[in-house]
């Protein structure tokens, strides 16, 4: 993404896999459990890149495509109040019709198929079971083209053979339940500046089962995006897997930004 014009331009610091950081015969994981046997959480390292150049998406909001860039963000206004976010029921029967309304009117989607509802909050004591966990401070994608196939047999269920022949995408939709969200944005790589070597597959060994996903090595040539002052009505909208590029998932991190601090991001 190009900008002919100067953008707002922070600098964060985010965690990108180390190459070469893990053994020649063996595939990079990391285990999301406390194992009793004495295994290593993970055979590979991160490390801190320092600030790097995150560039303000907000005033290109009509340039960005979902199709080049890999993420775009609307407007959305739900129904829900904040304390109804925390009822299943509420997520079920209303947020989960806005979302389909929200990428059948932004992406043309003929059909949308709900995974799952994540919450991420910025809290020592909070409990990472479940669906609640912490800001996730390291560049990665959610999961791998191929694991996303086997997700669609899960969804789409009796439909999944006639989901996989067509075109099809994964698509996250996150925002900030309280706005505006200054102290830990969500930064987003430009798809179109990223190299296919960039992207490392993990395996996510959870105790329930293996989750692939891709772990990522930073390069300056990638050109990393947030959106400022997000608030609770605006959405980002990002790829996780497309079947028509044969592509992997939008890589994003969430980052501190130096300038600001606020109420606990949630």
């Amino acid at each position: 993404m190009e900008f002919n014009i100067d953008v707002p331009v922070t600098a964060g610091d985010i965690n990108f896999a180390t190459a070469g950081s893990w053994p020649e015969n063996e595939k990079p994981y990391t285990l999301l459990y406390d194992p009793a046997e004495d295994i290593k959480l993970s055979n590979f390292r991160v490390g801190d890149v320092q600030s790097v150049p995150i560039r303000d998406m907000r005033p290109k909001k009509e340039m960005l495509s979902i199709h080049r860039e890999g993420f775009m963000f609307a407007d959305f206004k739900s129904q829900l109040a904040y304390e109804d976010y925390f009822d299943e029921s509420k997520l079920k029967s209303i947020l989960a019709e806005e979302v389909r309304n929200l990428l059948t009117e932004n992406l043309g989607a003929k059909a949308c198929f709900i995974h799952e509802c994540v919450f991420r909050r910025r809290d020592s004591e909070l409990s990472t079971d479940g669906n609640v966990g912490k800001p996730v401070p390291d560049a990665h994608t959610d999961y791998t083209l191929n694991y996303a196939y086997k997700l669609i047999g899960q969804l789409a269920k009796s439909d999944a053979d006639l989901v996989r022949t067509r075109k099809f995408q994964m698509i996250n939709v996150w925002k900030p339940l309280r706005g505006p969200l200054r102290d830990w944005p969500l930064a987003l790589c430009d798809y179109s500046t990223l190299v296919r070597d960039d992207l490392i597959q993990i395996d996510e060994v959870h105790r329930e089962g293996i989750l692939e996903s891709n772990s990522v090595q930073y390069s300056p040539s990638q050109k990393w995006y947030y959106l400022s002052d997000q608030t609770a009505d605006e959405v980002l909208i990002f790829r996780s897997a497309d079947s028509e590029i044969h592509g992997e998932g939008e890589p994003h991190s969430r980052f501190i930004n130096p300038s600001f601090s606020s109420p606990t991001s949630e």
